[in-house]
């Protein structure tokens, strides 16, 4: 009965949930800093001109297609991607845990799924979704060795 809890856990989606809420507050910092730096006048972009058109390319970067972005902020983009993809993994291998189960492949599989699924009906960027499968493979390794060190 754990197991079936756990799967339905996964698959309803709560860890891609708590990998959306992770990945932002891990970011924060990343982002924070890009911004005091671009204020400090060290990045270009401090202007209101450019700090629109970086505004605007934010909500670019989910859409297909080409974007006009600065090189910072694409780099707080995909960091956050693959935190998004990585919070995923680790919560799914935490609620394995709590369950006193081990992860299985099924759970990459799941979390993989859902990803690609919302990349493709939401006709969003594949560039979102290699940050985002990258940030789940990464956090598979993390909870297949923790596990094993358990």
């Amino acid at each position: 009965m754990k197991i079936f809890i756990a799967y339905t856990l996964v698959v309803i989606g709560i860890p891609y949930l708590a990998g959306l809420l992770l990945g932002k507050i891990i970011t924060m910092p990343i982002a924070v800093l890009v911004g005091l730096l671009r204020n400090a006048g060290l990045l270009h972009g401090s202007d209101e001109a450019t700090a629109a058109q970086d505004y605007a390319g934010a909500f670019a970067w989910s859409l297909r297609g080409s974007i006009q972005m600065s090189v910072p902020d694409r780099i707080v983009h995909i960091c956050m991607d693959v935190f998004n993809g990585f919070g995923a993994v680790l919560t799914a291998g935490f609620i394995f845990h709590l369950f006193g189960l081990s992860p299985s492949v099924f759970i990459l599989l799941i979390l993989a799924g859902w990803q690609i699924f919302f990349t493709i009906a939401y006709k969003q960027a594949f560039r979102a979704l290699f940050g985002d499968l990258a940030g789940i493979v990464i956090g598979w390794f993390l909870i297949l060795w923790l596990f094993s060190a358990a």
